[in-house]
């Protein structure tokens, strides 16, 4: 097996765990959220479009919806949600799903699983690919090719050679 294999398999595998582990880390921090959360009816007050730039210099936009309810605490509360899609997904005035922790209203979000899980989800799955295939490269013995020597004088260049004729 060459080194520049083992090289690419090493790093493919150490990126890998590095997404494994940011996508675990933060799959662990959105259970305690939902589990320390309560649910409840917001109201989409607006939608927000932002613009992004591509490598190109293709312009592209996704919409976010600011969102408005009224905690246990009884203050209302707005916040703009971080998950952003095109074509909108919601709708001023549309009621929707939320969880909030009763100890930091503002940290609320969107009860999707995408907002929730989605992040984590890509983040382990793409992670996991790579340590699989980056493993795969450093630690599968590929076959080394066999040199062949023919020597050719050898074979075709003897006195016998057309004799016959």
């Amino acid at each position: 097996m060459s080194k520049v294999t083992k090289f690419i398999g090493s790093v493919m595998a150490g990126m890998g765990t590095l997404f494994t582990v940011i996508g675990v880390v933060n799959g662990l921090d959105t259970r305690s959220f939902v589990n320390s959360s309560i649910q409840t009816q917001g109201t989409v007050i607006d939608v927000v479009r932002r613009s992004s730039r591509d490598s190109d210099g293709d312009i592209s936009y996704a919409y976010y919806p600011v969102i408005k309810f009224t905690p246990a605490s009884g203050e209302e509360t707005i916040f703009e949600s971080t998950t952003g899609t095109n074509p909108p997904s919601y709708s001023r005035g549309q009621s929707i799903n939320i969880l909030y922790n009763p100890q930091q209203p503002n940290s609320a979000r969107e009860n999707s699983w995408f907002t929730l899980w989605g992040f984590p989800a890509i983040f382990t799955g793409i992670g996991s690919i790579f340590v699989v295939i980056g493993g795969a490269l450093f630690l599968v013995k590929l076959p080394v090719q066999q040199q062949v020597n023919f020597d050719f004088d050898a074979h075709f260049h003897d006195d016998s050679f057309g004799k016959d004729f």
